[in-house]
């Protein structure tokens, strides 16, 4: 099993990616930023380990960088692994056992653990120390560097009470403002080193996609290369090479697609409420993939909702 580690030091600094490496780089989240910064000052002055942290919200809002920034402030190294490598005690055991005192564990999508490793890892959050059972049927236990462990979910119900309690801070991200959207449109445009000949092309791109940072950067990175594409290099966005772009990207205001669209077309035709199964059916995609990356935005948008007999519209 591979641990992905980080060592933080002064090369993050030159690091190319377009994570932010810091608070002050990382746009929004106000509340929880001035939380956990207070958490990484405390722990410098202590010279200790920080507390355990649990980050929650959907996905895409920067939970890892989150881990990432903390790590690179507090002076840590950090260990990242997501849930599906953890499958067995044996190998909690062998992550937990390897690393020195104070660093910092991040495991992502947390809530997806099997109860048998919850229960090994918060004991170890708390006693910091496991218990092994020997080939003799004994048990011993094995005493751990103290460190901290971030976990991330986007379904902080789904924790167990027990591994929820061991979390000193428990996080909650929130949506983003326009203003907050509009200054991650324009961080990532700067990443990519597209100018704008107006400004007022900004709030008219932070209208057509959702207000996910991941997702925001994913629609920077379609501009870049429309720009470079059609372009040659050159990459300043006019509003005539924006209405191009607009019309290639095939993306309606809001981050509306046309999977999108068609989803609103099958509950439009039939004018009644709609199991997820016939939409999905008439879609052809599986309900899964309809319901986990097609309904939120529509949701979030009220534009359609979940009752107890199906699926309808919201009229407008």
């Amino acid at each position: 099993m591979q641990i992905k580690q980080i060592q933080t030091d002064k090369s993050l600094e030159t690091n190319n990616s377009y994570r932010p490496i810091n608070f002050d780089e990382f746009i929004g989240q106000e509340h929880v930023k001035n939380i956990l910064q207070t958490a990484v000052t405390s722990a410098l002055h202590r010279k200790k380990h920080l507390w355990h942290i649990l980050l929650a919200w959907s996905s895409g809002y920067g939970k890892t960088t989150l881990a990432q920034i903390i790590s690179h402030q507090a002076w840590r190294k950090i260990h990242i692994i997501t849930w599906y490598a953890i499958s067995k005690p044996a190998d909690i055991i062998s992550i937990l056992t390897s690393m020195e005192s104070d660093d910092i564990l991040f495991i992502d999508e947390i809530h997806r653990l099997k109860p048998t490793i919850e229960e090994m890892l918060y004991i170890a959050m708390e006693d910091f120390a496991i218990d092994m059972v020997m080939p003799d049927g004994g048990n011993v236990r094995v005493p751990l560097s103290p460190f901290t462990l971030i976990g991330a979910t986007t379904k902080p119900e789904s924790l167990s009470q027990p591994l929820k309690n061991r979390f000193v801070y428990n996080c909650h991200l929130i949506e983003y403002s326009e203003n907050e959207k509009f200054a991650v449109v324009s961080r990532y445009l700067n990443e990519y080193d597209i100018i704008l000949e107006n400004v007022n092309l900004i709030p008219t791109i932070s209208k057509k996609v959702d207000s996910v940072p991941r997702e925001i950067h994913n629609f920077c990175v379609k501009i870049r290369d429309f720009l470079i594409s059609h372009n040659e290099w050159n990459l300043t966005l006019s509003q005539t090479l924006w209405d191009s772009c607009e019309s290639w990207l095939q993306v309606k205001d809001w981050g509306i697609t046309p999977v999108h669209q068609k989803y609103l077309d099958i509950l439009s035709w039939s004018d009644t409420i709609l199991w997820l199964k016939t939409i999905s059916l008439q879609m052809g995609l599986n309900e899964k993939t309809v319901e986990d990356e097609i309904e939120p935005l529509l949701i979030k948008l009220w534009k359609v909702q979940k009752t107890s007999r199906g699926r309808k519209l919201i009229e407008e």
